[in-house]
Order: C-alpha cells, then sequence, then structure tokens
C-alpha cells in the first residue's frame, strides 16, 4: 500500500513555508459505498443487500447516538463524535447560541495504540495506517492539483 504525494511550493506569503517546499498527498480513486458492497459479498457469506441493510442501520444508529452527545466507538475503526464551532465572546453573559454558535463538526480519531520509540516522544500507531509507505509521484505538478476535487 502507498500513498502518493507530490511537492508543492507554499505561495502564501503569510504562512511560514512561504517559497519552501512541502509534501501535499495526492488522492486516488473513490471507493463508493456500493462497491464496498461488492467487496464485502465477493469476501465471505453476505449478500449487498445484507450489507447495505447493515450499513443504513449503522448510520442511523451512529446519527442517533452523536446527537445525543455520545462518542462512537467502533473498535479497529476508530471513534466520532460531535463538537461545536463559535465566536468568541468578552464575557460568558454575553454567549447567545443563536448569534455565537457557527456550526457542528464531526470529528473522527482513527483507533490507535500509543508506541514508545528510544529516543523519541510517545508515538501513536494508527491501525488504518498500518502498511502504508509514502511515495513520491515525480510525474504530478502543482498544476494539477486544480482538477482534483477538493473535500
Amino acid at each position: 500500500m502507498a500513498v502518493k504525494f507530490m511537492l508543492v511550493k507554499g505561495e502564501i506569503k503569510s504562512r511560514n513555508h512561504y517559497g519552501m517546499y512541502y509534501a501535499h498527498t495526492i488522492r486516488g480513486a473513490e471507493l463508493t459505498l456500493e462497491q464496498i458492497e461488492e467487496r464485502i459479498q465477493a469476501n465471505c457469506s453476505a449478500k449487498v443487500s445484507d450489507v447495505r441493510m447493515v450499513m443504513a442501520e449503522l448510520f442511523s444508529t451512529i446519527r442517533l447516538a452523536l446527537s445525543e452527545g455520545q462518542v462512537v466507538n467502533l473498535g479497529d475503526l476508530g471513534k466520532f463524535y460531535l463538537s461545536v464551532t463559535s465566536k468568541p465572546v468578552e464575557r460568558p453573559q454575553d454567549f447567545r447560541v443563536d448569534k455565537h454558535i457557527t456550526g457542528i463538526k464531526c470529528k473522527y480519531i482513527p483507533c490507535g495504540h500509543r508506541m514508545q520509540q528510544e529516543g523519541m516522544k510517545d508515538n501513536i500507531k494508527r491501525l488504518l495506517t498500518q502498511g502504508c509507505k509514502a511515495v513520491h509521484d515525480r510525474r504530478a505538478t502543482q498544476r494539477s492539483l486544480d482538477i482534483w476535487p477538493r473535500i
């Protein structure tokens, strides 16, 4: 497994990496829910319709739990939780939900295990990235960033 990247020159003058090069991830093709269902069907006895039903119910259950303020722990996949974004106020009594809350975000923390390595700070190894390595795609150019969809 490889994660492709290209080097991009920082072009925002106010940033401390202006004029310097940094790695920028090149996203691969999107894996759709339908393709996931097909892959699961090919690897076990569950049919696409079974997988679709379970995925739909999983989504509903997660959505309800998040709306109740719970953290949803999906084991090796990781945890989901909601957080709010807001505008700051000088005094707590000035804060109004309708005026200062600007949004709600769904946050994700991939499952991982803390590893200690000699001479380094504690390091968290994420299960979803195990076995992945970074590969420099020298053919990619900064111009090609314009055609990739932003998420």
